[in-house]
C-alpha cells in the first residue's frame, strides 16, 4: 500500500521563498567580498543564519504530510533540516488558533507528533486538515493488523535449524480484520 499525500500550502511556492530569501542575503554577501566591504559582508553572514534559522524554527510549519503503512512524513522545505518520518502511531491534533494583531480571523493547523503544520484558513482548510487525521486513524487501523504479532519458530530443514519466523495474528486482529472488510463490501 502506498502513502498517502496531503499538500497543505504548495511546497513548490514555499521552496521559492526560501530560496530567493537565502540568495538576496547571499547576494549581499557576495557583493561585500567583491566591494572588500567587511561590514556588509559581516550582516549578510548574520542575516543568512537568520534565514536559516527562520525556515528551520517553530514558526514555520511543516507543508506536505505523507501517511503510509511506515509512517508520517512530513516536510518542510529545501532549506529546512526538519523533514522527518514519524510513527504511525504519534499522536495528532486539530487546533484553533487567531491570526492577525487583532486575533479576529481563525485559523487551523494540525498538531502531529508535537510538529505544527502551516496554517490554514477556512472550512476547506480545515477539511483537509481533518482528512490528514483520518487518513493517519486509518494507517493506524491498517498497521493494528500487522503490529500485534506473536513471533513463532519454524523448521524448515530436517536437523531442525531455524529458517526464519512467522507472525501469527491474535484471533482478535483476525476478527477486526473480517469486520473491517465486511463494512468495505457493503457500502461500496
Amino acid at each position: 500500500m502506498a502513502g498517502e499525500t496531503f499538500i497543505i500550502k504548495s511546497l513548490f511556492i514555499q521552496n521559492s521563498i526560501m530560496l530567493i530569501s537565502l540568495g538576496v542575503v547571499l547576494a549581499f554577501l557576495a557583493a561585500g567580498i567583491v566591494k572588500k566591504r567587511p561590514k556588509l559582508a559581516a550582516a549578510a553572514v548574520i542575516w543568512t543564519g537568520i534565514v536559516l534559522w527562520f525556515f528551520n524554527s517553530a514558526y514555520f510549519g511543516f507543508s506536505v504530510v505523507t501517511v503510509g503503512p511506515e509512517g508520517i512524513c512530513l516536510k518542510y522545505g529545501v532549506l529546512s533540516a526538519r523533514d522527518v518520518c514519524l510513527p504511525i502511531d504519534s499522536p495528532w491534533e486539530i487546533a484553533t488558533r487567531f491570526s492577525d494583531i487583532k486575533k479576529m480571523k481563525k485559523v487551523y493547523l494540525i498538531t502531529i507528533g508535537g510538529r505544527d503544520s502551516m496554517r490554514v484558513k477556512g472550512a476547506e482548510g480545515r477539511v483537509l486538515l481533518e482528512r490528514i487525521g483520518k487518513a493517519i486513524e486509518d494507517a493506524k487501523a491498517g498497521s493494528s493488523l500487522m503490529s500485534d504479532k506473536r513471533p513463532v519458530r519454524v523448521r524448515t530443514d530436517r536437523i531442525g535449524q531455524e529458517k526464519g519466523l512467522l507472525f501469527i495474528p491474535d484471533m482478535a486482529d483476525l476478527l477486526l480484520g473480517v469486520a473491517q472488510l465486511a463494512t468495505v463490501s457493503e457500502s461500496g
